[in-house]
């Protein structure tokens, strides 16, 4: 009704009843209705999969032949990546008279890698290992040398298969409308980063071994699994190079082919910068309900001579670890706050920060990994062997990050129900005061380290085919 033409008197409401409402409605019911407050919706699907058969032999219908002269290329969109040496192997047909494991590659200078071009999501990659004529033993990993599996071992004649989860992403960001505050593309201030795999326009495959054999892979996108995110320094970031890297990097082994994991972790970021150097927004970008986050900053927040980027543990820290808290379950997603590890020394170096998190988690009610505690009990055990977690007196080694991985999946199945059920069946807990001897792939070779960034042009890839669940 249009209150100037109205022959109701104006009168305003009295001040008692305007109380009464507010409590009435309740401020959290008033916020609720904020657009800014909703959950956001996902965004849209974008099909894609792939079907690779590899080695002579004749292809199976509907797969794509490769050999192992097949090289990537942008205009290709598939191929074997970053000076890969793989072999054919030819079988006989009476041996092997499925088309798919007729032939496989593989190589006398482990890993080989191969890459598809694909865009940014989550991706169900099915892999068919093994040769019908001599035995296999095969190391899975993706993108920035997140390990799925080890050891995978095939007598002759004797095939398997294998399913895991990559993430694919790129640093670019949903342009904000106009007139809106806000970036495209994540800052990237770190020599090396922008070149990483982690970031380039490829899903990329690495098989690692003594004989990694490849019969076949199948490759689908797959945006309705859930995903655990991670953020934190360069104790979290995957590796430029190696086949070991931080708990993370390390950890998706020890998951069902069920769920994703995307490690935004960088060196030199805080909890502060990670914010403002908008790796906050890409991680937003992709995140749905159902998902996980898991937080782990202190190293460079401690570094007072950092004055863009400090945080106090009192006051800044805990602001910032709630500003995490509170976009991560607008949409609907679980955060999972996780103590830094304890530097070499085994002192008190980022202890105030481990326990402002310790205090929130309480205060906010939301999970935490005390990962500081488990990693100083951890060290003490190691005693003078402690320098074999450590490649200098912060960061880890290969062996220092699968210990940690170990203890985050063990914090996650005694602490996180809601993510615990994606725990491999098979997964050992492992108590700090008894840690682990270091596993073999650890000692497998490194792989290439910074690869260039290739060409961009368009892409004549292979016929996608339409995903089956």
């Amino acid at each position: 009704m249009n209150m100037k033409t109205s022959s109701f008197p104006r009168r305003p409401f009295p001040a008692s009843f305007a109380t009464f409402a507010l409590f009435t409605l309740g401020t959290s019911t008033l916020l609720a209705q904020r657009p800014e407050d909703r959950a956001l919706p996902p965004p849209p699907p974008v099909t894609a999969g792939f079907k690779f058969d590899f080695g002579p032999g004749k292809a199976r219908d509907g797969y794509t032949p490769v050999s192992a002269e097949t090289l990537y290329t942008s205009e290709r969109g598939y191929g074997f990546d970053f000076d890969s040496k793989p072999v054919g192997v030819a079988s006989d047909s009476t041996v092997a008279p499925d088309a798919l494991t007729d032939g496989c590659v593989t190589t006398a200078e482990s890993p080989f890698f191969f890459s598809v071009q694909a865009p940014e999501g989550n991706y169900r990659i099915t892999v068919t290992l093994g040769d019908a004529q001599g035995e296999s033993n095969t190391t899975i990993r993706t993108e920035s040398g997140h390990i799925h599996a080890a050891d995978i071992k095939t007598a002759p004649g004797k095939f398997t298969t294998r399913t895991f989860y990559a993430n694919v992403r790129r640093p670019q960001i949903p342009p904000p409308p106009q007139n809106a505050p806000g970036g495209t593309e994540v800052h990237m201030f770190l020599r090396g980063e922008a070149e990483a795999r982690c970031w380039d326009e490829k899903l990329t495959i690495e098989f690692n071994g003594p004989r990694p054999c490849l019969c076949a892979m199948e490759i689908v996108k797959d945006n309705a699994v859930p995903t655990i995110f991670v953020a934190g320094d360069s104790t979290v970031g995957d590796p430029r190079r190696g086949p070991g890297g931080n708990w993370p990097t390390q950890m998706c082994q020890f998951f069902k082919p069920e769920i994703a994991v995307c490690n935004s972790a960088e060196g030199g970021e805080t909890s502060k910068s990670f914010v403002t150097g908008l790796r906050m927004d890409k991680v937003l970008s992709q995140m749905k309900a159902g998902d996980f986050f898991l937080i782990q900053f202190a190293t460079n927040d401690s570094k007072a001579n950092w004055p863009q980027s400090y945080t106090e543990p009192a006051t800044s820290f805990k602001a910032y670890l709630r500003v995490f808290i509170a976009e991560t379950q607008r949409r609907g997603a679980t955060l999972i706050l996780v103590t830094p590890m304890e530097r070499r020394a085994n002192g008190d170096s980022v202890g105030p920060w481990a326990r402002a998190m310790r205090e929130v988690a309480e205060q906010d009610h939301v999970p935490l990994i005390d990962q500081w505690a488990m990693s100083k009990t951890m060290w003490t055990a190691l005693g003078p062997d402690v320098n074999q977690a450590f490649s200098d007196q912060t960061h880890l080694s290969g062996y220092g990050g699968y210990l940690l991985s170990k203890l985050i999946v063990t914090g996650i199945r005694k602490n996180i129900p809601a993510l615990a059920r994606f725990v491999a069946e098979d997964f050992q807990d492992m108590d700090p005061a008894h840690p682990e001897a270091p596993p073999e792939y650890l000692k497998q070779s490194a792989g290439p380290g910074v690869p260039p960034r290739a060409p961009r042009s368009a892409v004549a890839a292979p016929t996608p085919i339409t995903p089956s669940r």
